[in-house]
């Protein structure tokens, strides 16, 4: 498995979201792993095929329709599709937080997009006949200009926010990522995920943010609520959760992989997580993959 990288987002000039659309062969079965601190909404028309979110893995059928909050790990939805590759489709929007939150704040008629992006933190598929439904709202978009495509937004969101069909993917159930409110916090987890492998320790990262171990011990702590160690051991299990679903890799392996160089701290950490064992963890990823 690749290590994650941070995705940069840049909307074209008058726009303030992001938004393409993919047809193979452009990107397809594309092994990349990513995180971003936008808001994502991915629409694939038709077909069948795995999603990679988080330490989840899920299934889909007809098409598929999913709202992932910010900084969730995933990987690309073309890398997951099993109906043929050169039928793969994909749009793509990707909004700020801030941007919907200065709207709630100002127009009630918000509210319900506010708790939809609340629900959104550990992902949501839609489902039924919504996800078409909503899937044609998403398709119009993509030849609109920069007003009116925002303004469909909007309706898209407000859509997913009063259908019944919306499922939690429970990416973060068990190991939550915090969110990252300051461009220090995101660039210590774009740090712990690019170095899980290795020995990282508060005094080099606070090296690394011009600041003193106890300064940087006392703001990590203050801003997510948990210990640089804490973090790195839930990325660390993360990924080992990634390799037990999506490789054929041994138990050691996987420990070593995911920088664990004590396969009896591996499983003890594994089981505080995930409150199963790597083997169960296996086994039950295996034949209880979510059908949506």
């Amino acid at each position: 498995m690749r290590k994650a990288s941070r995705e940069i987002i840049s909307p074209i000039e008058g726009a303030s979201f992001h938004m393409t659309h993919f047809k193979a062969p452009v990107l397809c079965h594309e092994d990349y792993w990513h995180f971003h601190p936008e808001f994502e909404i991915v629409y694939v028309p038709h077909g069948k095929g795995k999603r990679f979110i988080g330490y989840k893995v899920s299934r889909y059928t007809g098409g598929d329709l999913v709202l992932l909050g910010p900084n969730i790990l995933h990987n690309t939805f073309n890398f997951g599709f099993e109906s043929p590759a050169s039928s793969y489709e994909e749009y793509v929007i990707q909004f700020k937080r801030d941007q919907l939150e200065t709207m709630t704040k100002q127009f009630p008629e918000f509210t319900g997009i506010a708790k939809l992006l609340d629900r959104a933190e550990t992902g949501i598929a839609i489902g039924g006949k919504a996800k078409h439904r909503i899937g044609s709202l998403i398709k119009k978009m993509n030849k609109l200009p920069p007003f009116p495509r925002l303004m469909q937004l909007f309706s898209v969101l407000r859509e997913m926010s009063v259908t019944a069909d919306a499922q939690d993917l429970k990416a973060r159930e068990s190991l939550p990522l915090s969110t990252i409110h300051s461009s220090r916090i995101q660039q210590v987890y774009q740090i712990i995920q690019t170095r899980y492998q290795d020995e990282v320790s508060t005094r080099q990262i606070a090296g690394d943010l011009a600041m003193t171990e106890s300064s940087f011990c006392r703001f990590f702590k203050q801003a997510t609520g948990k210990t640089l160690k804490q973090a790195l051991m839930e990325v660390r299990i993360q990924k080992a959760c990634l390799l037990l679903t999506g490789s054929d890799l041994s138990i050691a392996s996987v420990a070593s992989h995911a920088g664990f160089n004590n396969i009896s701290l591996f499983n003890r950490a594994f089981k505080t997580l995930t409150k199963s064992t790597p083997q169960q963890y296996r086994r039950s990823m295996q034949v209880n993959l979510v059908v949506n």
